[in-house]
C-alpha cells in the first residue's frame, strides 16, 4: 500500500530531461523500505497516534551509455492512511520539516494518501530517514467505516509500509482498556504500564491485517432508567453519543413492560441491570450479546429496536429458562418482533428455510457461538432456523397457552399434570421439556413435526417414535381414567423420556381402572360411594400399582358383600321366616353396610353386610323355632284351661253330692 514517485534524470553533453512514473511498493522497484509504525492510543485526546519511521534507500544504479549518463532519483514517497485522520506532520529524522500533502483516492472513502517530499532528491544508494505523523480521528457513530475513535472507544487498523521482512507495527494500548486484537499475530508486552502488541519482520506487509479494538468502559456516559415497575437499568453510552442513549433509554421504559405482558412474567432481575454501547459484537458477526451472570448487555451502535429488544429479552431467554441455544435464541426474536410491532415498527420476519444452505446444522448441534473467530455460516442459518421453528409453534399454541408453557418453564413445574398442584422437575428444560410443556400444555400438533425436521440429529429423532407411541397409550390413559389423572409415577417416566418404564406401568394402571370400573359399577347398584383415598392413592403412586389394586378389590369384595345382603334381605319371606325376622333390624345393617363402604371402614360394612346374610339365613330355622314354641305354648295354654275348668267342674259336683247326702240346710249353701 505505499506509493512511491520515481524520477529519471538523463544527463548528455547536450541536453536533459525528466520523465515520472509510478512505482509499487517493492525494494526491487528500486526503493528499499525499512519501516516501523506504532499506533498510540490517546484516551485523553479521543484519538489514535500514528507514528512512522521509515528508512528509505534508492537502489537503482546509475546506467552509463557512450557519454550519457542516466541517473534515476526519488523526490517523495506516498503513504496510505485512513480517510478519518488528520494533522499530517512530516519531518527529518533531524526534526526538519519535510512537505505533506493529503490526497483523496477516487473512488475510495475508506482512505486517502499522504505524498511526502524528501528533502532533496535520493539518488542511488543515498538514504532517507522520514518520521511522518498525523491522527487518526474515527468516524462518526453509524457510519459505514468501522474506525472508531472516542475517550471510550477506538478501532482502527494497524499496518505498516515496507519490503518484505523489513516492517514493524507497533500499537500502543494505554491501562484501563480492555483490549480484542483480530486478524495477524502479535506479541504482547508492557511498557510505561501500558500494553503494547508487535508484529516484527513482517513477510508479507500487503497481506499483513491487524485490527484493534480497545474499550474503557470507565469513560463510558452513564444515564439511569427506572421502568413504571421499579426495575433499574444503568445506560452507558459513548461520549458525544446522546442519540443512542436516547433512542435505548426510551426502548428499555417502553419495551420491558411490553415484554412482561407478553410473556406473562414479571422482569426477572432484581439488581440494575448495565446495558453498554460497544463496537465488540460487530467485531464477531453480532449485533449484541447478554450476560446474565455480569448483569449486562452489550448491543452495537445502530438504532435498531429488534437488536436491543432482543438483547433484553433473553433477560428471560437465557440459561435459567432453556439449556439448549436454539429456543433462547428463537424465541427471544419471536417476542422482540412482537414488542417492535407494538411499538409501530417492523420486525424482519424469517426467510424461507433453504435445505442447501452452506450452513445447514441440525439445531440441537448448532452450539455456542465462537467468540475467538467469528461468525461462520452456521450462524445466520440457525438464527434464521430457530425464529421459524420457534414462530411457528408460537403461533399454533397461541399468546395465552405459551404464558402457561412459560409459567411451567419459569416454575420448573412438571410438563405432564395430575389433579394436584404441578410437581417440581430438577432438570433443566432442553428441546425435549420444551417440546412436552408445548404439546401437553400448549396443545400444539406440528410442534414434534418441526423438531424433527429441524432441531433433532439421527441420534435424537430415534427418540420421537417411542415418545409417539407412549404418548398414544398416556393419552388414551388419561381419558380412560376420566377424574382420575394417571399416576405420578407414569407422568413423571414421561417427562424423563423413560417411555420403556413408562408403558408397563400404563398397563399396570389400566388393569386398576378397569378395577375400578367394575367398583363404580357395583357402587352404583347400590347407591353408595368409595373413599376419594382410592383416587388419591392411585394418582400417587411412583412405582407399582399393587397397593392401590389390593385397596380396590378389598373395597370392591366388601361392595359385593352388601350386595348380596342386600338380595338376600330382597328375597319373598314365607311364614316362618317373617317370624324368624321378629326382634332383628336387617335394614339398619345394610344401612351401616352402606355407610360403612362409603367412608372406607371396609371391617364394619363386611361385619354389618354378614349380619344381615346371616340374618336373613338363619331366618327361617329361627321362624320354625319360634313357631314351634308358640305353639306348644298354646296346646299348654290350651290344657290348662281345659283342666282347669274340668277341675271347676269336678268341684262342683262334688258340692252336689255332699247336699243330697246331708240334706241340711240346703237353701243356704252357696257354691264358691
Amino acid at each position: 500500500m505505499v506509493r512511491r514517485l520515481l524520477l529519471t534524470l538523463a544527463l548528455a553533453v547536450p541536453a536533459a530531461s525528466l520523465i515520472g512514473v509510478p512505482s509499487p511498493a517493492h525494494a526491487d522497484d528500486g526503493l528499499a523500505v525499512t519501516s516501523t509504525t506504532t499506533f498510540t492510543v490517546d484516551a485523553a485526546a479521543g484519538a489514535v497516534r500514528v507514528r512512522g519511521e521509515f528508512r528509505l534507500t534508492n537502489t537503482l544504479p546509475d546506467q552509463v551509455n557512450g557519454t550519457t549518463v542516466r541517473r534515476r532519483y526519488f523526490t517523495g514517497f506516498t503513504v496510505p492512511a485512513p480517510a478519518a485522520s488528520a494533522n499530517a506532520v512530516a519531518t527529518t529524522a533531524g526534526g526538519s520539516a519535510l512537505r505533506v500533502t493529503r490526497r483523496p483516492v477516487p473512488d475510495a472513502t475508506d482512505y486517502v494518501l499522504y505524498d511526502v517530499d524528501f528533502a532533496s532528491d535520493l539518488f542511488y544508494r543515498d538514504t532517507a530517514n522520514v518520521v511522518l505523523t498525523y491522527d487518526i480521528t474515527g468516524n462518526p457513530p453509524r457510519s459505514d467505516n468501522p474506525i472508531r475513535v472516542n475517550p471510550a472507544y477506538a478501532a482502527f487498523g494497524a499496518f505498516g509500509i515496507g519490503d518484505e521482512g523489513e516492517v514493524t507495527v507497533r500499537v500502543v494500548v494505554p491501562d484501563g482498556f480492555e483490549v480484542d486484537v483480530l486478524g495477524s499475530d502479535t506479541q504482547v508486552s508492557t511498557e510505561n504500564g501500558a500494553t503494547v502488541y508487535t508484529a516484527t519482520d513482517i513477510a508479507d506487509p500487503e497481506q499483513f491485517d491487524l485490527f484493534v479494538s480497545a474499550r474503557n468502559d470507565e469513560a463510558l456516559v452513564s444515564t439511569p432508567v427506572t421502568t413504571d415497575d421499579g426495575d433499574r437499568f444503568d445506560v452507558r453510552s459513548w461520549p458525544g453519543d446522546a442519540e443512542w442513549q436516547q433512542f435505548v433509554g426510551d426502548l428499555i421504559e417502553r419495551g420491558v413492560p411490553s415484554l412482561e405482558s407478553l410473556l406473562g412474567r414479571p422482569w426477572p432481575i432484581d439488581d440494575e441491570l448495565e446495558v453498554r454501547q460497544a463496537y465488540t459484537p460487530y467485531l464477531f458477526g453480532y449485533a449484541g450479546w447478554f450476560s446474565a451472570s455480569a448483569l449486562e448487555i452489550e448491543v452495537g451502535e445502530d438504532l435498531d429496536q429488534e437488536v436491543v429488544l432482543h438483547e433484553l429479552s433473553h433477560a428471560w431467554f437465557s440459561d435459567t429458562w432453556f439449556s439448549d441455544r436454539w429456543i433462547n435464541e428463537g424465541l427471544a426474536q419471536v417476542y422482540a418482533g412482537m414488542v417492535v410491532t407494538e411499538l409501530g415498527g417492523t420486525p424482519t420476519s424469517p426467510t424461507p428455510i433453504d435445505p442447501a444452505d452452506p450452513g445447514v446444522v441440525a439445531l440441537n448441534d448448532w452450539g455456542d457461538p465462537d467468540f475467538t473467530n467469528g461468525a461462520d455460516a452456521r450462524e445466520p442459518y440457525g438464527y434464521n432456523a430457530a425464529q421459524t421453528v420457534a414462530q411457528r409453534i408460537v403461533d399454533e399454541v397461541g399468546l395465552d397457552r405459551m404464558r402457561e408453557v412459560l409459567a411451567a418453564v419459569d416454575a420448573r413445574t412438571i410438563a405432564y399434570v395430575g389433579d394436584a398442584d404441578p410437581e417440581v422437575v430438577d432438570t433443566a428444560t432442553d428441546w425435549r421439556r420444551f417440546l412436552d410443556l408445548v404439546d401437553e400444555i400448549g396443545g400444539a400438533t406440528s410442534a414434534t413435526d418441526l423438531v424433527e425436521q429441524y432441531v433433532v440429529n439421527p441420534e435424537q429423532a430415534d427418540l420421537l417414535t417411542p415418545r409417539a407411541e407412549a404418548r398414544d397409550a398416556y393419552a388414551e390413559l388419561a381419558e380412560d381414567g376420566g377424574e382420575w389423572a394417571p399416576p405420578l409415577g407414569v407422568r413423571r417416566r414421561m417427562s424423563d423420556w423413560q417411555f420403556d418404564a413408562a408403558n408397563p406401568l400404563i398397563d399396570e394402571a389400566q388393569e386398576v381402572l378397569r378395577d375400578r370400573d367394575a367398583l363404580d359399577g357395583m357402587s352404583a347398584e347400590l347407591a353408595v360411594g368409595y373413599p376419594d383415598a382410592l383416587e388419591a392413592a392411585y394418582e400417587s403412586a411412583e412405582d407399582e400399582l399393587s397397593t392401590v389394586s389390593e385397596q380396590i378389590q378389598a373395597q370392591t369384595e366388601a361392595t359385593q358383600r352388601t350386595i348380596d345382603a342386600v338380595a338376600a334381605e330382597a328375597a319373598d319371606d314365607g311364614l316362618f321366616e317373617t317370624i324368624g325376622f321378629w326382634g332383628t333390624d336387617v335394614p339398619g345393617l345394610l344401612e351401616d353396610a352402606k355407610a360403612a363402604l362409603t367412608a372406607g371402614d371396609l371391617d364394619t360394612a363386611n361385619e354389618r353386610a354378614q349380619q344381615a346374610i346371616d340374618t336373613v339365613e338363619d331366618a327361617s330355622s329361627v321362624g320354625l323355632q319360634r313357631a314351634a314354641l308358640t305353639l306348644g305354648a298354646i296346646v299348654l295354654v290350651t290344657t290348662l284351661v281345659v283342666g282347669i275348668a274340668l277341675l271347676t267342674r269336678r268341684r262342683r259336683n262334688v258340692v252336689a253330692i255332699d247336699i243330697a247326702t246331708t240334706g241340711e240346710d240346703a237353701g243356704e249353701v252357696t257354691p264358691e
